[in-house]
């Protein structure tokens, strides 16, 4: 597994602070029709009980955006991945499917309200920091345009950030030759991710043929 650091300017900043960590080997495909009900079946229940206005309460999305907050970037600007996932289920407009692991990402995403990052492990070059973003570090997110990353707390390897709870670059996205992963589950509450880590190995030996799965939860004192 990858080495992983969290900066301790970022710790120092939003306080509560810990990653939920998976790797291991997959197998890329479509997802299949029993994946599909099971992302349906969990955003019917989301649109049932849930109203715009309750989603930036939920206790994840909540400590995310205080977070933000505190780093000094725009919550309803910078949304992340987990809230964003939610409005589209309550607006309507229904959840998009990528392929297997994305979809297996997602799924955990709108049950747990982490924001989870999502990566190609050999397009990854050495140890990984989890830190601020500086003044006029960008990159591509995945189907956007240049995210400006200045403030935000971002992944980085020695080359350039590649990630944030927010939006994934295009550099390590998950592609049909992806072999290997890296899933990180990201928290700003005293919660304890191992059951989302345990779903998350589930679904991935259920529906992408997992293999060499390694798990982890770092914090602050790691």
């Amino acid at each position: 597994m990858k080495t992983i650091k969290i900066d301790k300017q970022l710790s120092g900043t939003v306080g509560q602070l810990q990653l939920g960590v998976l790797s291991g080997k997959v197998q890329v495909n479509h997802s299949s029709e029993k994946l599909i009900a099971l992302l349906n079946m969990e955003a019917e229940e989301i649109a049932a009980r849930e109203e715009i206005e309750d989603i930036a309460k939920l206790p994840q999305v909540q400590a995310t955006r205080e977070a933000y907050k505190a780093l000094g970037k725009k919550p309803a600007r910078y949304r992340v991945s987990s809230e964003a996932l939610h409005r589209r289920i309550v607006q309507g407009k229904g959840l998009y499917f990528i392929n297997n692991i994305v979809d297996i990402n997602n799924l955990i995403s709108i049950r747990s309200g982490c924001g989870i990052c999502l990566y190609d492990v050999d397009k990854i070059d050495g140890d990984i920091v989890f830190r601020i973003a500086e003044d006029g570090e960008t990159y591509r997110g995945i189907g956007k345009y240049d995210l400006n990353l200045n403030k935000l707390p971002v992944f980085a390897d020695e080359d350039d950030p590649f990630g944030s709870p927010t939006s994934d670059s295009e550099r390590t996205r998950i592609t049909e030759s992806t072999q290997s992963i890296l899933f990180i589950i990201v928290s700003f509450l005293d919660e304890d991710l191992s059951p989302w880590l345990d779903q998350a190995e589930d679904l991935l030996i259920k529906f992408a043929n997992a293999q060499n799965i390694e798990k982890t939860i770092i914090n602050t004192n790691s």
